[in-house]
């Protein structure tokens, strides 16, 4: 069908495009990858050691069980749909949310003086990766063609022990993540309600749009594997272009190239593993969970800045 073969176009232009960015930004700047930091973290501490041990823990633990089943369950949950046209107004969505931040960022300028770093990021991930996508795709969908809401049903409704064991993969990526925190009061109602504004404000978010809805669609025409890699890959852009134009950027090195790069060789690599997670167990709450224990971990120092002795 003609649409398969523009999808399949649109991906393999994003991927050139983002190895180009990367070698770019590698050749300009050969010491990135040792100096590279992610939020607080160093690169290889935040990402490239927590992704690379939780890529090979979620293919140990997972193996085959009930992969089969899942993945008949997914496509029941999603029959009917009109996947292309609702993978049209998820990246129509995507779209809007870079452009609203990059909008409301400098209209929030105009009328706040001392705007609150990625309040713009905010509201807008709110609005369009979140009730937009659900009013137009999943209660949309129902309302317009009576196609069920099952794959909400299945993401969040886990009775299956199995599908929990996402977990250890947590658990395991986190504590990794942790060991370049350095000395920080890491219990406390502070660090709690800190991760529970990110869990809710970002992370749920951002799982439900990436993987939750963009990615299961994607699998559903290109399957598994190229709809893991592309997705990431939107990740990886999207914070990369929102990113560039908030000034608390954690990614922003000299230049919109070397901080695209950046973002893909973090968000990118990070997408990965939660596009992985995700094919693996359907469970949100894994995918949420992993990706606010990385954010938190990383934040930590930024945010107990005044706790930790940095050497």
């Amino acid at each position: 069908m003609a649409y398969r073969w523009v999808l399949w176009g649109g991906a393999a232009v994003v991927a050139v495009l983002a190895a180009i960015v990367v070698g770019a930004a590698l050749a300009g700047r050969p010491e990135m990858p040792a100096e590279m930091q992610w939020l607080g973290l160093g690169a290889f501490w935040g990402v490239w050691l927590p992704v690379a041990a939780g890529l090979l823990l979620t293919w140990f633990l997972a193996g085959r069980t009930g992969q089969a089943e899942l993945h008949r369950r997914t496509e029941t949950a999603l029959m009917g749909h009109p996947i292309v046209g609702e993978l049209g107004v998820l990246l129509a969505s995507l779209v809007g949310y870079i452009a609203a931040g990059i909008g409301l960022y400098q209209l929030f300028k105009l009328v706040i003086e001392d705007i609150p770093p990625g309040i713009e990021l905010s509201v807008a991930r709110i609005v369009f990766l979140f009730l937009i996508p659900v009013l137009l795709v999943d209660r949309g969908g129902f309302t317009v063609s009576g196609h069920s809401t099952a794959m909400p049903g299945l993401a969040m409704r886990v009775r299956e022990p199995w599908r929990w064991l996402g977990l250890v993969t947590v658990a395991v990526c986190v504590a990794l993540a942790s060991l370049d925190i350095g000395e920080v009061a890491l219990a406390g109602v502070r660090t709690v309600l800190f991760s529970v504004a990110v869990a809710a404000a970002v992370c749920m978010i951002e799982e439900i749009f990436f993987r939750g809805m963009v990615q299961t669609r994607l699998e559903l025409l290109m399957g598994r594997a190229p709809a893991v890699v592309l997705t990431a890959l939107l990740f990886a852009g999207a914070h990369a272009v929102s990113g560039h134009f908030n000034p608390r950027n954690p990614l922003s090195y000299v230049g919109f190239i070397e901080g695209a790069g950046a973002s893909v060789l973090t968000f990118g690599l990070l997408g990965l593993l939660l596009g992985y997670v995700w094919v693996r167990y359907r469970n949100i709450w894994v995918n949420a969970l992993l990706y606010t224990g990385l954010v938190v971990a990383g934040m930590l120092p930024v945010a107990y800045a005044d706790q930790i002795p940095f050497s």
